[in-house]
This record gives C-alpha cells, structure tokens and sequence, in this order.
C-alpha cells in the first residue's frame, strides 16, 4: 500500500506539472494565433501597399532597429525571466522588485543612447552601407522603436516569469501588430516605408505602457530588494552575446547581406518568406512561453525528472503540430509568398527551405530555454557561435552565387546548426535527451 500511494501521489505531482504547463501553452497558442494572424495581415498589407521594393525598405529598416534593439536590452531578457520566476517561486515580492526595476533602468538607458546613435547615423548607413540613399528617412523613424521595442520585450518577459501568460503573450505578440494594422493605412499611404515605420513605433509603444500598466497592478509599490549588479550581470553577460547572435545575427545577417549585394526588391521577399517561416515556430513560441518558469521552477526544486518528461512531451507536441504547417510552406510556397503580391512569388524556394530550418527547431523543443533556465547560459552562447560560424562561411561561399537561394540556406543551417548543439550540450549538462523518439 505505501507504494502504491508513492505511485499515485506521483502521478499526480506529474499530472499536475502537466497540467499547469499545458495550460499556459493552450492560452499562448490561442493568443499567439491572434497575434500570428495580426502579424501576417500587417506585413500583407505592407507588401501590397508599398511593393517588393518599398517593403525592402521597411524590413531592411525594422533589422537594423531589431538588432540594435537586441544590444540595448544588455541580455537581460532571459536574465529577467529566469530571476524573477525563481523570486516568484519563493514568494519573494521584494526580490521581483528589485530586479524589474534594475534590469529595466540598465535597459532603458542603453535603449535611449543606441536609438539617438541609429537616428545620427542613419544617413550614412542608407548611402554607404546598404547603398540605398531612399532607406535613410524609414530608419530614422524606425530608430524610436529600439526604445519601444526594448521596453515591450522586457515588460514581458517579466510578466513571463509572474507566470503571467495571457498578459505577456498580449503585450509581445497581439497588442502590437493591431495597434500598427489600425494606423498602417494612413500612415504609410501619406509617408510610404517611412510611414511603416511609424506604424510598428506606435504599435510597440502602446503595447510597452500596456505591459507596464500589468506590472504595476501585479506587483505594486511595495519594498525593493536590489539583486547585486554581479549576481545579474553573471547571468546577462552571456546572454548578450547569444541574444545578439540567435535573435540578432542569425535571422538578420542574410537580410543585411541581401540588402547590401542585392536590390530593395530581393529585401522585400527575402523578409516576407523568413517572416512566413517563422509561422512554423508558431507552437514552439506558444510552449516556450508557458514552460520557461516551469523549467526554473522544477530545476531550482531539484526534480530532474520530471524536468525531462516536460521537455520530451512538449517536444512531441509541438513536432506533431508543426508537421502540417510546416507541410504547406513547403510545397505551396510559390502560392502562400503571392499573398504579399506577384512580385513575391519568386520567393517559395527560399520559404521552404527556411521552414526546414524551423521544422528541426520545432523537433528540438524548448531546448534553449532548457539551458537557460538551468544556469548553463554559456553553453546557449557556444550554440549561438557554432551557429554563426555555420551562417557565415555558408553565407560567403553561396550568396554571392546563389542571392536569394544562398541566403535561405545559410540562415537554415545556423538554425539547425543551433539547436543540434544546445540538444547535446543539454544532454551533457543534465543527462535528459530532448528528442522523444531516442527515449528508450
């Protein structure tokens, strides 16, 4: 009888860890579907107002301020998340303070000085960078949205690690692209790429001082612990080096190096197609938003086991309902890149290829995430590096060649490239395999 209790209450301990992750997933999958759908309407709606070119130039502006935007959070965005979920799992309100607070005064800070530089130097980027005078007037408008961007992305991250799901999952991914789908007509139709720009700064903007209204409703103005800066930074300082590469370098070198060796035109379907591939890590986006803190939380507790039933289930999951989508932007890429317009439907080779690259990423599960939440930050920092070396030598040997097609294949294999490392690195770390169809 004890035994069978042993069991029972186990079962029930795992059922329980089950159902809270599946919980968040499902109310992240269902908000992450607005949000995907908000997200592809605005960038349809980009490609049919101002062509494949003027959309080159609103994407080549949005990677600049994306990945400016990456260096101005300092890594913090996995650093806050990680050490407010901890906090929040030992009911310490004055330690989530404490470290919302710091993370987002450093943040901001960096935000604000990286955005005047962007804004200053923007001419010169437009003539002698990317040789396109015409993208100088859509970055300096763009360069607001380091801030807004900056301060959204962290907002929820920290609203993440209260496991506050719906609110983190409104503020990063749905408030945005239906603020920016209400003010893209007129804005862009008075000011073209110029005007899309405004749209995406006024879209991150409300979103931000949304996220900000939550926080403050959520945590009050009670006593701040500050966490000491080198406890902080420990975590953050290779997270920023990995946020650059994963969120910054990966996604976005193929599209600076299109812009800078090709025409406006091959930006805008090079940024059409990576954004359509990034519908295929729509699941895995939705988990990774629910099971970060649970993966703080369970390893902080020590239960390993349990740790690695997460992981493996959600892996599963998340390839099961990947497959169709992932089917569909391979074999009817040419008709899905028309949506944007016929200039776009050159593009459904690269789509496939770069949903490959997604679709072994959806495999892979929250693999990333896994390390992080466990403290082995410098290992998703070897991952990111391994990736790069993979993009760039593919990058140099076939995009001079191959334009477009080069580029797909470069920005795939350093995603694959990726997730491959971190899933042996997680192996090595914590002995849990990711994969679920190697668990013996």
């Amino acid at each position: 009888m004890p035994f069978k209790n042993l069991i029972l209450n186990r079962l029930n301990r795992m059922n329980g860890h089950m159902r809270e992750v599946l919980k968040g997933a499902i109310i992240a999958f269902v908000l992450r579907l607005v949000g995907a759908a908000a997200a592809f309407a605005l960038n349809v709606v980009i490609g049919r107002m101002l062509g494949a070119g003027g959309a080159g130039l609103y994407f080549l502006a949005l990677s600049v301020a994306s990945f400016t935007a990456i260096l101005a959070q300092l890594g913090l965005r996995n650093t806050l998340l990680r050490f407010i979920s901890s906090a929040a799992a030992k009911e310490d309100e004055a330690q989530i303070r404490g470290v919302f607070a710091q993370g987002i005064k450093l943040a901001g800070m960096a935000s604000i000085a990286l955005a005047a530089l962007v804004a200053a130097t923007a001419g010169f980027s437009a003539d002698y960078v990317f040789d396109k005078p015409e993208l100088a007037s859509p970055l300096r408008w763009m360069s607001f949205a380091i801030i807004t961007f900056s301060m959204m992305t962290l907002l929820a991250e920290s609203l993440k690690g209260l496991k506050q799901i719906a609110h983190s999952m409104l503020v990063t991914g749905v408030i945005y692209p239906l603020v920016a789908l209400v003010v893209i007509w007129p804005l862009a139709s008075f000011a073209g790429p110029a005007g899309a720009s405004m749209a995406y700064v006024v879209g991150t903007g409300v979103a931000a001082l949304t996220g900000l209204y939550w926080w403050r409703n959520s945590t009050g103005a009670g006593v701040a612990t500050p966490i000491p800066s080198a406890q902080l930074w420990d975590s953050a300082r290779p997270l920023l080096l990995t946020n650059l590469i994963v969120r910054g370098v990966i996604p976005m070198a193929p599209m600076f190096f299109i812009g800078a060796w090709g025409d406006a035109a091959d930006a805008g379907v090079f940024g059409a197609a990576t954004r359509l591939a990034l519908l295929a890590s729509f699941f895995l986006a939705a988990v990774n938003t629910a099971v970060a803190p649970k993966f703080s939380e369970l390893y902080t507790k020590g239960e390993m086991k349990m740790l690695g039933h997460v992981t493996r289930r959600f892996a599963l999951g998340i390839t099961l309902a990947t497959s169709p989508l992932f089917l569909v932007l391979f074999f009817a890429g040419d008709w899905v890149m028309g949506l944007f317009g016929p200039e776009f439907t050159r593009g459904g080779t690269v789509l496939a290829i770069l949903a490959a690259g997604q679709l072994v990423s959806a495999m892979s599960g929250s693999v990333g995430f896994l390390l992080m939440m466990s403290g082995h930050e410098k290992d998703v920092r070897n991952a990111a590096l391994f990736a790069t070396v993979v993009m760039g030598v593919l990058a140099v040997a076939l995009i001079p060649s191959y334009n477009l097609i080069g580029a797909a294949i470069a920005a795939a294999g350093a995603v694959i490239g990726t997730n491959v490392f971190s899933a042996v690195m997680v192996y090595r770390r914590l002995h849990i395999i990711v994969f679920p169809f190697l668990k013996g």
